[in-house]
């Protein structure tokens, strides 16, 4: 009798044991989820939008005239839009590719060049339209998820712990994908200062029509 109790007891608690263990792993996991959403939440909110940060340094250009006007001008932009909002992208390309190391099964120069691409085409689309770019800033990182959560190694926490320890790996090799953001931003700057021209050219033109 006593030897059956005894018994029973060591079954609880195993199954206690293991219980608090898959507790925890389900904790760790769906933590995991929740900060993967909020970052999608702001990853799209954020990077889809076609200026970025609204800083207008050409405000402070108080020249008015001549080539000290443009010099500055050239100066602020160089600061606002080759500097400053490179390292902005750069941030949350770094974040999104830690985000995919941990969720996909992906060799880490394979996910600098999704997370790049990514990044590079959510720039571009943001130019043709903000609502093309968040759906796409949307629909990709929610599709690693989908495929996360069917992979049979996503509960597995010691893989999730052996992917940590790549992180710094991750991101020393990310830096060289630094000069491809900075190129996608002045191409499609410059595009967008041309088609602006043009299109200052066509409405003055209709204004001089219908004036005449």
């Amino acid at each position: 009798m006593e030897g059956v109790l005894m018994s029973g007891v060591s079954s609880l608690l195993s199954a206690l044991g293991s219980s608090s263990s898959s507790m925890k792993t389900l904790a760790i996991f769906t933590l995991v989820i929740v900060a993967y959403s909020v970052f999608i939440f702001y990853f799209y909110r954020f990077l889809a939008r076609k200026n970025i940060i609204n800083l207008d340094l050409s405000k402070y250009n108080k020249y008015q005239f001549g080539g000290i006007y443009r010099f500055f001008a050239i100066i602020f932009f160089i600061i606002e839009y080759i500097i400053i909002l490179p390292f902005i992208t750069f941030f949350w390309f770094g974040v999104l590719a830690i985000l995919i190391l941990l969720l996909a099964e992906l060799e880490l120069e394979l996910i600098l060049i999704v997370s790049a691409v990514l990044i590079g085409a959510i720039r571009i689309t943001s130019f043709i339209s903000e609502d093309l770019s968040r759906d796409l800033a949307k629909m990709i990182p929610l599709a690693f998820l989908a495929l996360a959560l069917t992979s049979s190694t996503f509960l597995d926490i010691n893989v999730v712990v052996d992917k940590f320890y790549q992180v710094p790996l991750l991101l020393s090799d990310a830096m060289s994908f630094l000069l491809f953001i900075v190129i996608v931003e002045i191409v499609m700057r410059v595009l967008d200062f041309i088609a602006n021209i043009f299109r200052k050219d066509g409405t003055e033109e209709i204004k001089k029509e219908m004036e005449n």
